[in-house]
């Protein structure tokens, strides 16, 4: 009986660490835990195929290329897929398209939550606000075209980092123009009777990529 319990209690432990989501570190500043093959598409229309990753601090796209990680300009980049996920170059950064319909799409931002990492205390309970400045500045030289990282050593030290704490946004981006989803934001780029009138009858929930789907229609039709 002791065995069986001790068997069960073991295989609900590698469950529940399974079904734990990744978390970048100063170590490791990506999206991913590792770097996935997917499939590029330039600015230019040519679609390459390739290992990619996001670095979550420059919102930037980075790629194998021999042992070294390398990184491509914003310029460069139109969209990306990687894994079962879509990204799309908007407003400056790397998105993740969460819902779409024949009218646009809702994309979600990444982004390091500088002051929640520098208010975190470091290792032994040691100062933090010099070791959230260091960490981040530890990551400028990673993976951009001035300075290659091995990657096999970058991922050796993965672990060994502090976690980096994210703060995550969704946009809504139709007809070229991309809209922070916020029921104050998206008032400003609407009418005002029009955008009163659709929250009347739409009970949008801002946290919620499904409804704000609804908000992609809606200013699709303010165009």
């Amino acid at each position: 009986m002791k065995r069986i319990v001790f068997i069960f209690a073991a295989l609900l432990a590698a469950l529940c660490a399974g079904a734990q989501e990744f978390e970048p570190t100063t170590t490791w500043p990506y999206l991913y835990p590792e770097f996935t093959p997917g499939k590029l598409l330039t600015d230019k229309g040519v679609e390459k195929t390739g290992e990619y990753n996001v670095h979550i601090l420059h919102s930037t796209l980075h790629f194998i290329q021999g042992d070294e990680i390398r990184e491509l300009s914003r310029s460069e980049v139109y969209s990306v897929q990687i894994g079962k996920d879509y990204f799309i170059a908007v407003g400056g950064q790397l998105m993740k398209v969460v819902a779409r319909n024949d009218n646009g799409y809702v994309a979600q931002s990444y982004e390091v939550d500088v002051v929640k990492l520098n208010s975190t205390g470091g290792a032994y309970g040691s100062s933090s606000s010099t070791l959230g400045t260091t960490a981040l500045s530890s990551l400028e030289g990673i993976g951009n075209n001035r300075v290659s990282m091995n990657h096999m050593e970058l991922k050796a030290n993965k672990d060994n980092g502090q976690t980096l704490p994210l703060i995550t946004k969704y946009f809504i981006c139709t007809g070229g123009k991309v809209v922070y989803a916020t029921r104050r934001d998206v008032g400003e780029k609407s009418d005002p009777a029009a955008f009163k009138a659709f929250l009347k009858s739409n009970k949008i929930k801002w946290n919620n990529p499904q409804s704000l789907l609804a908000v992609v229609d809606f200013l699709s039709s303010q165009q």
